[in-house]
């Protein structure tokens, strides 16, 4: 999902593939409605591309320690659109709110590499939280032992 006109001040977005070639961030993707993917695409191209982990400054991420960060998305489409000043496609319900979670980490010269995510909206127990953080660090670790 690399970003091909990059500014000068953007970032990379890469996907980590797995030694086996799974892609658990795009599992979680494409486990995800329509109108979820949507507003994830938006987010990472709008908001991660332009910020990287400097997200962790705003609303949008927090780190989490040991170069794993997380990337806070609790949009509508309405709401996000007013924020990024994009199109959204006709016929769809821009009013619904989602509560996803992205995992990242910050490699080289600006690349944001995303290992995971997760619907925190369809379960929102901090057990939930810890578990996928915990996925989280794990596939971090096995991306740098790679």
């Amino acid at each position: 999902m690399g970003s091909s006109n990059l500014g000068p001040d953007e970032w990379t977005i890469e996907v980590y593939e797995r030694p086996d070639g799974s892609c658990p961030y795009n599992r979680f993707l494409k486990n995800l409605d329509p109108y979820s993917q949507l507003v994830v695409d938006i987010c990472v191209k709008e908001v991660l591309t332009r910020q990287g982990h400097e997200v962790c400054g705003t609303s949008w991420g927090t780190p989490l320690g040991g170069g794993l960060y997380e990337f806070r998305i609790r949009e509508s489409l309405t709401s996000l659109r007013k924020e990024v000043q994009v199109a959204a496609p006709e016929g769809i319900d821009e009013g619904r709110e989602i509560l996803l979670r992205v995992f990242f980490a910050v490699e080289g010269a600006r690349i944001v590499l995303l290992l995971s995510g997760y619907d925190k909206g369809k379960n929102s127990k901090s057990r939930r939280q810890e578990r996928e953080i915990m996925k989280a660090r794990e596939l971090l670790n096995e991306y740098r032992r790679s």
